[in-house]
């Protein structure tokens, strides 16, 4: 069957221009602005968007639980009071009841994406692929690890100041960072890493694990910062965040489960008895460990799998949760999980979340270290 080509004029045929419309609409799209269009008083935890349903036929009251839930990162929704959801373009054909067609056209429109087979930005040739397009099998853990390692060794090869500094600026030092294993490469470096990668590895392997696109471009472009988690001494899975304000989605990861509590491998060398912090991701780790104090972290508020309690179960664990409605749930939940297995979890209320605390709060770790007592004295009388 022939490849369908371009007019003259740069323009697709119509089904062709329908489906490359669709894409570049999902590469350029800001999901948080376009979602926060409708839903102006819409609460973020984490990646997530929560916030009342405003689609004019589900009749949403008004009032209550939100009950529409949006994944920024992929820019999917959710109304749990209808039980539809859908992408960008679904959420615009149904809060304005036009079609596909209708919907694709007037989104490129107002995003300023003509339809012409124009050459895409590096930006928008880094993107990753679209979830329907996601169809590689995984990696098995083996593969996993040695293509996190080798993207970790080539990204130290690169200048770190600009990472270091950033963490600094929210209070997590030097040391943390290296413990931790936190890595960084400037932008500038973008095209050797992908290179340096390729030489490593082939193409179809880091497609596998979502590093590549298949554009066979390098997917962690605005998302330079990487946080592995560390499972038996090697880096089983990355996720990166951006070091530029306004970029949404903040955070970007591999393909595949998160394997592990963040920092989870450092348990192994503490002694039994030990306090041990189960926070809310990477930023919340790395400031206790920057004041000495062990911790592990989620990948939000809800990410806690039961078969991750057999490692803690010889410590003293305290939850030290963000002080949002999404946080206090996980808590809840967690105190009955743990009790499940027969074991104690304290829970904190803290006014901010663990590095917002530190960052704001004089004598910081002193407070904690008062309220840890008391908690865990609550839990164990």
């Amino acid at each position: 069957m022939p490849t369908s080509r371009p007019d003259d004029d740069g323009k697709l045929p119509s089904r062709e221009r329908l489906r490359f419309l669709r894409d570049e609409i999902k590469r350029v799209i800001d999901y948080r602005a376009f979602y926060l269009r409708y839903c102006p008083d819409a609460r973020q935890a984490g990646a997530r968007l929560y916030a009342l349903c405003p689609i004019p036929a589900h009749a949403h009251s008004g009032k209550g639980h939100p009950s529409l839930s949006i994944d920024l990162q992929h820019g999917l929704f959710n109304c749990f009071s209808r039980d539809e959801g859908g992408d960008c373009i679904t959420f615009y054909e149904l809060m304005h009841g036009v079609s596909f067609p209708r919907a694709v056209g007037r989104m490129a429109r107002e995003l300023g994406v003509d339809g012409r087979a124009s050459r895409p930005s590096l930006a928008q040739r880094a993107a990753a692929d679209a979830p329907e397009f996601e169809s590689f099998e995984p990696l098995d853990p083996e593969t996993a690890a040695e293509v996190c390692e080798r993207f970790l060794e080539v990204c130290r090869g690169e200048d770190q100041l600009e990472g270091v500094r950033y963490l600094a600026r929210r209070g997590i030092d030097a040391a943390a960072v290296r413990r931790a294993r936190v890595t960084y490469f400037p932008r500038r470096a973008y095209r050797r890493v992908m290179r340096r990668m390729l030489e490593g590895f082939p193409l179809e392997v880091l497609q596998r694990g979502g590093l590549f696109n298949r554009r066979a471009h390098l997917t962690f472009y605005r998302h330079r910062l990487l946080f592995p988690f560390v499972v038996e001494g090697r880096a089983l899975y990355l996720q990166a965040r951006t070091t530029a304000p306004g970029v949404e989605p903040r955070w970007h990861n591999m393909r595949g489960p998160v394997p592990a509590l963040y920092n989870s491998d450092a348990l192994a060398a503490l002694p039994s008895g030990s306090t041990v912090y189960l926070v809310e991701g990477f930023t919340d780790t790395l400031t206790l460990l920057s004041h000495g104090l062990a911790a592990v972290g989620l990948v939000g508020a809800g990410g806690l799998k039961e078969e991750w309690l057999a490692p803690l179960g010889r410590f003293r664990v305290v939850a030290a949760l963000d002080p949002d409605e999404a946080g206090r749930r996980a808590a809840a939940r967690y105190r009955e999980l743990f009790a499940r297995r027969g074991l104690r979890l304290a829970t904190l209320r803290l006014p901010a979340d663990v590095n917002d605390f530190f960052r704001q709060t004089p004598e910081a770790a002193d407070r904690l270290g008062r309220m840890t007592e008391l908690a865990l004295g609550a839990t164990d009388s």
